[in-house]
């Protein structure tokens, strides 16, 4: 299958995708439109969170930065390290979108953190 990011094409494998990750898993189990295609357009992420995230799907591994932080939260696997992350980088300006995403998302330590700033 190729997964494509805006410009970005990248050939993978559909049992790695699925195997580590429930969107993946979901989308070629389910017979969804997409799965029968050899291009999946994946909308809303940029290229180079794209990039990271196949990365991480297939070596487990990943650099979380305050840029890549929110794009990759969707992926149930990074949820804890990057709410991690963010904890650790909680400021004046990001404080109340950052309680705002932490509802949104179930994130107990970033709704604690995000309240005591």
């Amino acid at each position: 299958i190729v997964l494509v990011f805006g410009e970005v094409r990248l050939p993978c494998h559909k049992v790695v995708l699925a195997s580590n990750c429930e969107y993946f898993k979901r989308m070629f189990l389910a017979g969804l439109k997409k799965s029968g295609s050899d291009d999946v357009i994946m909308e809303g992420i940029d290229s180079d969170t794209g990039v990271l995230l196949v990365k991480y799907l297939y070596s487990g591994n990943i650099s979380i930065t305050e840029e890549n932080a929110s794009n990759m939260l969707l992926l149930s696997d990074l949820t804890d390290a990057i709410e991690k992350f963010l904890c650790e980088h909680i400021q004046p300006a990001n404080c109340v979108p950052l309680l705002n995403l932490s509802h949104l998302l179930e994130c107990q330590d970033l709704i604690k953190e995000s309240r005591k700033f």
